[in-house]
């Protein structure tokens, strides 16, 4: 019935596809299900022009094999050549012959005009209403948004094949994000073992990550979690990393606070001002909290005697370090009440760099 039909297959998958349609034939589900968890013979039947596997169970009347490769997401709208009667009169003679009575035609159809054809009814309401359904991607956004794991992992397994699986479960994870869902994010870095500094390019050509894309969309406790898992915020993105991107988006304080804790890099700078410094930054775009949080950073390196992180800021092109404290007090004076000599002595140097270059500047 059908025509053109590769009969030999030499490679690998080719053979593994002709196994498929042995225990179609066979009715054998299990070992069918075992066989396409290691290959996946759904990408081939998007890439050759074989047979699709459901036309093999619309051929049996199979509900149970048809049903399975619909929740594999098998492709809906491929077509293949059928070989049909046609009892098309000859426009020749008007008394039909048996020659032109019945002759055989080709016709490409899809697997709901097969079932049809073959008159399986039940069969092509089935394949109907896949065929009406949302788009997987849509479907599949849909259920990360229900905040489910239970839901979220019926979705994932029903593909049936080890590869589309962890696939998907890539791309979950930054729809995770996107979400804010701090369930789903544990569940595809435990369950699934996702890379969390996986990394993929967004529709406007730059680069993301999980931990980037939470921070976008405004979700800080997902991104709170991210970085407790150890997400690395150094990854530059379209903002920059982690904190140019939180102070661009105007994330809550805690979570500039964290990753200023985290260590990451206070001497970036915004694309959009690439002469200045964050701290500068946050005081031209009137983010004052923002700015109080990176003060309080400082002052607390200053406090702990942490000279070897104020001179990498230093070294880097960062220069406020004599922040203003309480009691109109300041950095040089707490680093001089905590006897951190090496630490003054770096502030006056800042300080006294500074006021050459205002000097200059006034000639």
């Amino acid at each position: 019935m059908f025509d053109n039909e590769d009969s030999t297959l030499q490679d690998d998958t080719g053979l593994q596809y002709v196994d498929c349609i042995r225990l179609i034939d066979g009715g054998q589900l299990h070992k069918f299900e075992s066989l396409v968890m290691k290959h996946d013979l759904i990408k081939m039947e998007t890439t050759t022009n074989n047979k699709p596997l459901l036309f093999n169970a619309i051929e049996h009347n199979d509900e149970n094999f048809v049903r399975l490769l619909l929740e594999m997401e098998v492709p809906l709208d491929k077509t293949y050549g059928v070989m049909i009667q046609s009892s098309d009169l000859s426009m020749e003679s008007s008394i039909p012959s048996l020659e032109n009575q019945h002759h055989m035609i080709k016709r490409l159809m899809n697997a709901h005009e097969y079932a049809l054809e073959l008159n399986r009814p039940h069969l092509a309401n089935i394949i109907w209403k896949k065929m009406n359904l949302p788009s997987f991607e849509e479907r599949y956004q849909n259920t990360i948004r229900t905040n489910d794991i239970r839901k979220c992992d019926n979705f994932i397994r029903k593909i049936r094949n080890e590869k589309r699986q962890y696939e998907l479960c890539k791309e979950g994870i930054f729809l995770a994000a996107y979400a804010g869902s701090v369930r789903l994010l544990d569940y595809f870095l435990t369950r699934w073992k996702i890379d969390i500094n996986i990394q993929k390019q967004t529709d406007d050509g730059y680069i993301t990550t999980p931990i980037l894309t939470a921070i976008t969309s405004n979700q800080s406790e997902a991104s709170k979690f991210l970085l407790f898992r150890g997400a690395d915020g150094s990854l530059k993105g379209q903002f920059d990393n982690a904190l140019v991107t939180a102070l661009n988006y105007n994330s809550h304080t805690d979570l500039i606070r964290l990753l200023l804790e985290k260590n990451v890099d206070l001497t970036a700078r915004h694309p959009s001002y690439p002469k200045l410094s964050l701290r500068d930054y946050c005081v031209i775009t009137d983010r004052v909290k923002a700015k109080c949080e990176i003060d309080n950073y400082i002052a607390k390196l200053i406090s702990n005697g942490s000279y070897k992180k104020l001179k990498y800021l230093v070294d880097h092109g960062y220069t406020h370090l004599n922040v203003r404290l309480k009691g109109k007090r300041d950095g040089r004076q707490l680093a001089n009440e905590r006897y951190y000599s090496n630490i003054v002595k770096l502030i006056d140097d800042v300080e006294e760099a500074k006021a050459r270059a205002r000097q200059k500047m006034n000639y």
